[in-house]
């Protein structure tokens, strides 16, 4: 049984994570970040500040792989203090792959980016791994910067390391500060007698939206079957307006809100760039299979149980 160490596990994406490589038969050490108290000997202390607590995780679990999930991934807080945002998702990656290079320097690795590094992009023009990647946004400037290292430890100094850049994703335990799970906790109130009535924002915006269960099963598949050196889009491929997430849960409610746009909310229009994952599903086998309704469905069921406790 192959060790695997997941970095950011407590997280969102994180506990998806874990129940993905448990299923296939990964022996899963989860990386804690500050404020966690580890409650079994597969649950470690994990901070991106400090490298002499990441050299004594890896040197004492030699893991096999590695799925590097954590960092800071609120682009509002990015741009509120880019200082401590850089040095998590910059710096502390440096230092997990600096550690693994003195003790662990035949393990697999996917540090997982972002397709912000990518910035903007001629309408059309699909954006493949070979783009340059040019950011706009304070967060995309360190997933960039996060994602230039990666690939420079492998490619000059012969870490067995793999980049993922997924688009946004969505599913149960999201925080709801981002939109999916923001507009499902109004609707599970809208269910339990609330007034229908919504502030939103910009519903033009188109973004793409992949299940969270579909993201970490291609992060495992990376591992499995990537190439070293080497970066791999995740995305459904489909971009939609935002728009069509109120509309989702309309149909799954039956419930329809009145709308207002709140100024302070508003933001112009704009759109994602399409990404190609062909490479990823010639090399790894990976296409996204969990269509939009369904991870509606069970976002929403989830903010009503939260709310019945």
């Amino acid at each position: 049984m192959k060790k695997l160490l997941i970095t950011g596990a407590n997280g969102f994406v994180g506990q998806h994570a874990i129940r993905e490589f448990k299923s296939h038969g990964y022996d899963v050490y989860e990386g804690m970040g500050p404020g966690f108290e580890p409650q079994n000997d597969h649950q470690v202390p994990f901070n991106l500040l400090h490298y002499e607590i990441m050299s004594f995780v890896v040197n004492q679990i030699k893991p096999d792989a590695c799925l590097h999930l954590a960092g800071q991934a609120h682009i509002p807080f990015c741009e509120k203090d880019p200082v401590t945002a850089n040095d998590l998702n910059v710096t502390g990656t440096v230092r997990l792959l600096q550690a693994f290079r003195h003790h662990q320097p035949h393990a697999k690795i996917v540090v997982v980016t972002s397709a912000e590094v990518y910035g903007h992009a001629p309408s059309g023009h699909i954006v493949t791994e070979k783009d340059p990647l040019s950011p706009t946004t304070l967060y995309g400037i360190t997933k960039q910067a996060a994602d230039d290292a990666s690939l420079a430890f492998a490619n000059q100094l012969g870490l067995n390391v793999m980049t993922a850049r997924p688009w946004n994703h969505i599913g149960p335990g999201q925080h709801p500060r981002f939109v999916a799970a923001a507009f499902a906790r109004q609707f599970a109130a809208f269910t339990q007698g609330a007034a229908p009535e919504m502030k939103t924002g910009n519903l033009e915006s188109q973004r793409d939206f992949t299940d969270v269960r579909d993201i970490v099963r291609g992060y495992r598949l990376i591992l499995e079957n990537g190439t070293r050196g080497n970066a791999y889009n995740l995305s459904s491929s489909n971009l939609r307006p935002i728009r069509d997430l109120i509309e989702g849960f309309v149909e799954i409610s039956g419930i329809r809100p009145s709308m207002q746009v709140d100024p302070a909310l508003f933001r112009p229009t704009d759109a994602t760039p399409m990404l190609s994952t062909d490479k990823i599903r010639n090399d790894c086998g990976w296409s996204p299979d969990i269509p939009l309704e369904k991870s509606l469905r069970d976002i929403l069921e989830e903010q009503i149980e939260m709310l019945k406790k």
